[in-house]
């Protein structure tokens, strides 16, 4: 099998301007963080992102600039607040939002991984966003049944994920704790595949625990080893998510200033992954994360 470990910036460099990127994210829970953080560096540009739940890693990309729309059902860093940049580039319409239910974008992934034109779905019926929406049409039921929505494919271009443990060859696993439906959905709906990983192991440890492979080798096209990779997200059942670096943000995104002071801190000025790690706190602080001491 191919080897497919390498690094975060030759990982990035699979991502173009103008690519529709899956992100895997649950609010504060779960974001490739790492790699977040490698495509702002490196300047990407009108990215268009797809997420369940899109939270701190989306408010960054916002505030960066390297975003102009949006496909999902909410953004929220939850008792932190909104994400302000975010929302600002929508109000102003320098980001496009298609706001989908749960199931109308499980849907469309669904639909894109099976090489489907559509899947129905429920979920939306009884809204307007149907009718304002050129990949929802109601559609009646061959069988005689009650109206659906079909929900036409979708493709990402590139699907960026986080995991517990993978191998060089790109085999990867979660605990149970951790999968969320994105998961299971956008890498197999999308044209290439980066995985970031707390752990590189080898193919013998994978095989101790074979249900707990998600994804095979042959659908991923890098992988990076960096541990803490999701933080200031969470990554159950490792460590928790960073309530201090949240809230430095939070408050931080209400001035232009303070916004290009954080990026700074945190984003553009640490050289390496270990750099942003001592930024952060260093072992003190990832050591009381793991202890789920996250306020």
């Amino acid at each position: 099998m191919r080897v497919k470990q390498t690094t975060l910036a030759e990982a990035a460099s699979l991502v173009s301007d103008g690519d529709t990127v899956a992100l895997q994210n649950m609010a504060t829970q779960a974001a490739p963080m790492a790699m977040v953080r490698e495509l702002i560096r490196q300047g990407r540009r009108e990215l268009g992102l797809v997420c369940l739940v899109g939270g701190i890693a989306l408010d960054w990309l916002a505030a960066a600039g390297c975003m102009n729309r949006f496909i999902g059902n909410a953004v929220s860093m939850e008792q932190f607040g909104l994400a302000q940049h975010y929302r600002r580039g929508v109000e102003s319409g320098r980001i496009r939002m298609e706001e989908l239910s749960e199931t109308a974008l499980l849907a469309r992934l669904g639909a894109g991984a099976r090489n489907l034109p559509f899947l129905p779905t429920r979920g939306m019926i009884g809204t307007d966003l149907i009718d304002i929406n050129e990949n929802l049409t109601m559609l009646d039921d061959p069988f005689g049944g009650p109206p659906v929505v079909a929900c036409r494919a979708l493709v990402p271009d590139v699907a960026l994920i986080h995991c517990h443990r993978a191998d060089r060859h790109g085999n990867v696993q979660y605990e149970p704790t951790a999968l969320w439906p994105d998961i299971g959905i956008m890498p197999k709906a999308a044209r290439r595949v980066i995985v970031t990983t707390e752990q590189i192991v080898d193919s013998d440890v994978l095989r101790v625990n074979p249900d707990r492979t998600v994804l095979p080798g042959f659908v991923v096209d890098a992988v990076v080893e960096v541990p803490w990779g999701a933080h200031p997200t969470s990554f159950n059942p490792l460590y928790g998510y960073d309530a201090a670096l949240h809230l430095a943000w939070a408050a931080a995104a209400r001035s232009d200033d303070d916004v290009a002071a954080f990026l700074d801190s945190y984003v553009y000025g640490p050289a390496d992954h270990d750099a942003y790690l001592t930024a952060v706190g260093g072992v003190e602080r990832m050591a009381a994360l793991a202890r789920w001491e996250t306020g």
